[in-house]
């Protein structure tokens, strides 16, 4: 099957791929740098919301960090307003709603402050960064790649593996969870499916709708409801 016009465009597409690749591996370098650094300064032990409170810090650290260095516009991310439906952004802003509200409520009837640190973290700080990285930023970067004959399917399909193999990088963070137990490579296996699966689910999200949006939602649901 032919996915490009020519060689060149090919060799074009596997060269940004290979650029994203780099830098998510960075990414993931500095994240898992500056976690371990806040861990082995407060070392939280056994405590599980202080541990959550570094993880949660931790992504809006490079997430700022991020914004600083690439300084993209609202339209890389997938956030540009303009051209939505007024229909559409009621939808929008209810789900986000719902989906704070959602990610805050366990804690306002259990009181009990690591389930509201959970709640932030799972249900809204994780999924705005890692939409807005994958189905955002890079989603952006690979549908302006030019000379492919289905741009839209082979963002998708890049994306989507792009994001499952993203979860391997969070092997830092479940060794030092205080929780952690059973095993490792079963574990960061299963990360990665889901991944896959969840990436899938956002990606057409993204493909469907143009916006970051709906898979920010979805994806903070996914986290809010998952077991």
């Amino acid at each position: 099957m032919k996915f490009f016009h020519s060689t060149n465009h090919r060799n074009n597409y596997l060269k940004l791929v290979l650029r994203i690749v780099l830098a998510l591996v960075i990414i993931q370098a500095v994240r898992a740098t500056i976690f371990y650094g806040m861990w082995i300064i407060v070392h939280p032990g056994t405590d599980i919301v202080i541990f959550q409170l570094l993880n949660g810090l931790n992504y809006i650290i490079v997430g700022i960090l991020l914004l600083l260095y690439f300084k993209p516009s609202l339209k890389d991310l997938g956030l540009n307003w303009d051209d939505v439906r007024m229909r559409t952004k009621i939808f929008y802003i209810i789900g986000l709603t719902a989906l704070i509200i959602l990610a805050v409520s366990p804690y306002t009837f259990e009181w009990e402050l690591h389930i509201l640190v959970l709640g932030l973290l799972f249900g809204i700080i994780t999924p705005l960064f890692e939409e807005l990285l994958f189905r955002g930023y890079i989603w952006d970067k690979i549908s302006e790649s030019e000379g492919m004959i289905n741009p839209h399917g082979l963002t998708l399909i890049t994306v989507t593996l792009l994001f499952m193999v993203w979860h391997m990088g969070y092997i830092d963070v479940l060794m030092l969870h205080p929780l952690a137990s059973g095993n490792l490579t079963m574990i960061m296996i299963s990360k990665m499916g889901i991944g896959l699966v969840l990436g899938l689910i956002v990606g057409c999200l993204r493909l469907k709708t143009g916006k970051t949006y709906a898979p920010i939602i979805f994806h903070g649901l996914w986290n809010v409801f998952a077991p």
